[in-house]
């Protein structure tokens, strides 16, 4: 599986975290880039802290909840408590622990692929060919490998009691009704303390919403090409939250790329309940 073309993704971070065992208890937030794994992590943040606890995204991706291509074990190794982190991986790279919690959020593939190829524009700080890129995609030769196969690799496990599938579209749709479902995954404790306070509910569904975290939220990195950095600004912000709409990719894709798209979902996604969903809405 290629893996992002940026100097944050060191090779030993990446082979080290396949092979991290996870504890009993650990909660691990994993998904496709750009499928709404961000906003997921905030989320469960939310409900663990009943509402109080919103970090900066530096301080999640580094150390509360590690990013784990890029941090490596370490930085999870030295959390105290209760473990959350995250990854990209693919359901058969990583070691399995049934008493730990995984959840898994998927979107519909045309918008995962504008929202992939901007997000890639803006961290290698360089013009990607569109089309190119929407080759690459449908063919699997871009990082991280082949959406639909990384999907599918979740949803055959969709009986597992320790793994939960989250529809990044009905999240979208219905906010308070998914984050209450995470919540008793999560543990009946945290589903009870929702389910009866309606206030701290909707705190938590406002505080995750696309727009509350696009203004709260900003990302920074080192730049990819170290000479492109300038003495005075040695950092460039990086947006994870460009539009959060629904329906982006059928109104940026043509209509053969569309097309093209649709007939490698039916032909990779076929008998499972995903199908239906991405083709009808």
């Amino acid at each position: 599986m290629p893996f992002p073309k940026t100097r944050w993704f060191k090779k030993e971070n990446i082979e080290k975290t396949m092979d991290y065992p996870p504890r009993n208890g650990d909660i691990i937030i994993t998904s496709y880039p750009k499928t709404g794994s961000n906003r997921l992590q905030y989320i469960v943040l939310q409900i663990i802290s009943k509402g109080e606890y919103f970090p900066s995204f530096n301080d999640c991706l580094y150390s509360k909840v590690p990013f784990m291509e890029i941090t490596g074990p370490e930085a999870i190794d030295n959390m105290r408590g209760l473990r959350m982190y995250r990854n990209h991986y693919r359901y058969d790279m990583v070691q399995k622990n049934p008493k730990s919690k995984v959840l898994y959020i998927y979107r519909k593939p045309e918008d995962t692929l504008i929202s992939w190829y901007h997000f890639l524009q803006s961290v290698r700080e360089e013009q990607i060919n569109f089309d190119e890129f929407c080759e690459d995609f449908l063919e699997g030769k871009v990082e991280y490998g082949n959406y639909f196969d990384h999907v599918l690799s979740y949803l055959s496990h969709k009986d597992d009691d320790n793994l939960l599938l989250v529809s990044y579209e009905k999240l979208h749709a219905n906010a308070g009704e998914e984050i209450l479902r995470i919540a008793k995954f999560l543990g009946e404790e945290f589903y009870q303390s929702l389910y009866n306070n309606e206030l701290l509910l909707e705190k938590i569904v406002e505080h995750t919403s696309f727009d509350y975290m696009k203004k709260n939220l900003v990302f920074t990195l080192p730049h990819n090409k170290p000479s492109e950095a300038s003495a005075d600004e040695s950092e460039h912000v990086i947006s994870f939250f460009r539009k959060g709409t629904v329906g982006d990719g059928k109104r940026s894709l043509s209509l053969d790329q569309l097309q093209r798209l649709q007939k490698r979902v039916v032909e990779t996604i076929k008998d499972t309940g995903v199908l239906k969903q991405w083709l009808d809405e």
